[in-house]
């Protein structure tokens, strides 16, 4: 009877506890502390909480707060930091008895937190670990509990965030990361007890593009008085478009251990595999580094990118040195890459490179170092690069290099099969590369396709965007069948064009001094100075066309306008000059034609057809000296001061040369100074005082010459009855004559000529 007594007593007792803690929580109303919970929140952190929502507690079985949506300011009450849906927090109530702290499940549905790091470094985060700080100050824990054993104490059985984003965004940098529709779910959080967590969303990510789907799963171990956490069976894969990749699929596993307080961390067994979805492929291999304070030790970390994609077909193999530290720099003595890089239409065998070198990283100043050397493609080579910022990048470099065949790496136009030989692929290569004509007969200027994609002509977007410097030399340079010595350049990119401040060098037997600016836009430059040069090696060599023998001066001064080669043309303005000495020109004999004219002036009387003929064969016209200026407006030059001088002959002119039609329209002045001894001799004396015009008109590829004779005869003839005039009233000799004629009357030559 006795223990029936007692079990219905502790049975009612049990009854009054239960209908006591419903009628307390029945009539507990804890929004009356929002006040006190806003006003406990901006004291500690100077930030305004806003609570929106209902707050309620639960007691059994778990001692349980939960409230609906409320906002959390940024510092000093400015802007909003944070915010959420709903939150709901239980707290085992058992646990609590004995002095442990027991969180049931953390929920957090609907987060949106947005962190900001300042132009100046500081980020809206500070103030809030200030405050932390703070209050660990003012209310240590007691002497005879340490810190750790408190932390120790909480457990919490799981965290639970729905539909979350996460922000983050550098200002200096301009960088801007946002997660996207998170969830993350975690297991028991005990210190130094096993976990699991597994979380999923979208990144996006801005310069550089990232637009991903991501999933991670892992297992944990934290301790919560050190923070010493270690992940184990780490697995994250990735899946959307970033810059590089249009299709990424990466995913990146393996084990590692951190360490706050010793300042070590350790990677065991990564593993990294990414696939661009355009060709690239790349797998790292770390299978154990460590990275202690000061130091580094491991095995090496070794990749390999394979890419195949647009007739490209690229394997390379790199490793890197486990690294070590001197005060803040992160040093890897030993990189070496080896790799092998093919194209369409370039080395069947491929190009081989094969380099070695070290490198440094200093996070704080965000700087890196890179100097490597080795072979490429059988060239001894050496390079220095040094990236001065990382957001946006900054790059300055040094190139240095025994040769370079750049002919081996480019496709050879398409086109008709043809005269082989650099000349003729020169020649080739202008007309390939123009544009078709569109639809109202005119050449668009819009972005080519099929073979007039090789017309196209603009800096590169990814090098005119990036800022980079830097120096180039080259001992032999071999480009577009044009070999180059001694080849210097200073080249400079960003603000969207590409700009070689200077280039020199030894090029067609002579000295090259020029510059040149290539944009993004479309916006191009060339100035150009080439001395004790041989033209007719630079004409046969650039242009295809054997025309001109001589060694002098060039300059060039254009500015043009176009993203295509055809554009380009059309565009050009500027001024260019030519001097020759002791040369010749290709395709046509002035002096014979010279004798043609004579004899046919000869023969006509006054009524003879004209002298044409294309230019070609083996007839030259050889001078001593030639010089020419040319203006250049809308892709036409022209030019009014042609000095052409050799010991027969004397040529001035004017004319046009369209450089987008590739045709010449051009009147030669040509005047005979001396006579040669033998043969044809006379036939030139007899012209010593006439001019004879010769027209050059034509494409470059068929020109042809034309003296019109009839013309040429009635200009004779005044000429000669000038002469006549003036021997017979003014008494002055014919050309040759050794005494001077004696005057007559006018009325005696008019009888003299009436008679006749």
């Amino acid at each position: 009877m006795r223990l029936r007594t007692l079990l219905i007593a502790l049975g009612a007792l049990l009854a009054l506890a239960v209908i006591a803690a419903v009628a307390f929580v029945a009539t507990f109303d804890a929004n009356r502390y929002k006040p006190d919970l806003v006003d406990l929140v901006r004291k500690g952190t100077g930030r305004a909480l806003s609570i929106d929502g209902e707050l309620s507690l639960a007691l059994l079985p778990h001692v349980g707060l939960s409230v609906g949506p409320a906002r959390l300011s940024g510092p000093e009450g400015r802007g909003e930091f944070a915010q959420f849906d709903s939150a709901r927090i239980g707290v085992a109530f058992w646990p609590l008895l004995s002095r442990r702290v027991v969180v049931d499940r953390l929920m957090l549905d609907g987060l949106a937190l947005e962190v900001v790091r300042h132009r100046d470094g500081s980020t809206n985060l500070d103030d809030l670990l200030r405050a932390g700080g703070a209050a660990a100050d003012l209310k240590p824990a007691p002497a005879d509990v340490p810190v750790g054993a408190v932390a120790a104490a909480v457990t919490i059985a799981g965290l639970q965030l729905r539909n979350a984003t996460i922000g983050w965004r550098d200002e200096a940098a301009g960088t801007e990361w946002r997660l996207l529709q998170a969830d993350l779910e975690t297991g028991r959080l005990a210190s130094g007890k096993p976990g699991s967590a597994r979380l999923s969303g979208r990144l996006i990510g801005k310069r550089p593009l990232v637009d991903v789907a991501i999933e991670l799963s892992t297992g944990y171990t934290v301790d919560f008085a050190t923070l010493a956490t270690r992940l184990s069976g780490f697995d994250l894969k990735a899946r959307g478009r970033a810059s590089a990749a249009p299709a990424l699929d990466a995913r990146l596993r393996g084990n590692a251990e951190a360490d706050p307080a010793s300042g070590r961390f350790d990677l065991a067994d990564l593993e990294l595999t990414a696939r661009s979805g355009d060709g690239v492929d790349v797998k790292v291999d770390a299978p154990a580094l460590s990275i202690p304070e000061g130091g580094a030790s491991g095995q090496p970390v070794r990749a390999r990118v394979r890419v195949d994609r647009d007739g490209w077909k690229i394997d390379a193999n790199l490793s890197v040195s486990a690294p070590t530290r001197a005060q803040d720099v992160i040093v890897f003595d030993h990189v070496k890459a080896d790799a092998t890089v093919a194209g369409p239409q370039r080395p069947t065998e491929g190009v081989a490179l094969s380099l070695s070198g070290d490198a440094s990283v200093d996070p704080t100043r965000e700087t890196a170092t890179l100097a490597v050397r080795g072979l490429a493609d059988g060239s001894a080579v050496q390079a220095k690069l040094i990236a001065t910022r990382f957001a946006p990048l900054a790059l300055r470099y040094e190139l240095q290099a025994d040769r370079i065949d750049l002919d081996r790496y480019r496709a050879a136009p398409a086109g008709p099969a043809g005269p082989a030989g650099p000349a003729a692929d020169a020649a080739v290569a202008p007309a390939a590369s123009r544009t078709a004509p569109d639809a109202s007969g005119g050449t668009g200027d819009g972005a080519p396709t099929g073979d007039a994609q090789a017309g196209a002509i603009a800096a590169p977007a990814a090098l005119a965007g990036a800022d980079t410097a830097g120096s180039v030399r080259i001992g032999t340079l071999k480009v577009a069948g044009v070999d180059a010595g001694n080849v210097a350049a200073t080249i400079a990119s960003g603000n969207g064009r590409v700009e070689i401040e200077r280039l020199t060098g030894s090029l067609f037997g002579g000295v090259l001094d020029a510059s040149a600016t290539l944009g993004e836009a479309g916006r191009h430059a060339l100035r150009l100075q080439l001395t004790g040069a041989d033209a007719g090696m630079a004409l046969r060599e650039l242009a295809g066309r054997d025309v001109l023998d001589g060694r002098g001066n060039l300059s060039l001064d254009v500015t043009g306008d176009g993203r295509t080669l055809a554009a380009l043309e059309r565009s050009l303005d500027g001024t260019a000059a030519l001097a020759l000495r002791d040369g010749a020109l290709k395709g046509v004999d002035l002096a014979e034609v010279l004798r043609r004219v004579r004899q046919a002036l000869a023969a006509a009387r006054g009524s003879g057809a004209a002298i044409e003929r294309s230019t070609g064969g083996s007839d030259t016209t050889a001078f001593s000296s030639l010089e020419a200026s040319f203006v250049i407006r809308d892709g036409v030059a022209r030019n009014d001061d042609l000095d052409l001088r050799s010991p027969l002959l004397r040529v001035g002119g004017a004319g046009r040369i369209d450089l987008s039609q590739r045709s010449v329209d051009f009147l030669a002045r040509v005047s005979v100074v001396g006579t040669p001894a033998g043969q044809g001799g006379a036939d030139l004396a007899a012209l010593r005082s006439v001019t004879v015009p010769v027209e050059l008109k034509g494409p470059f590829a068929s020109m042809s010459y034309r003296v019109d004779v009839a013309g040429l005869a009635i200009d004779t003839a005044r000429q000669a009855l000038t002469r006549k005039l003036q021997e017979k009233l003014l008494g002055k000799p014919d050309a040759g004559a050794t005494e001077t004629s004696k005057p007559i009357s006018p009325r005696d030559l008019l009888e003299g000529l009436l008679r006749r």
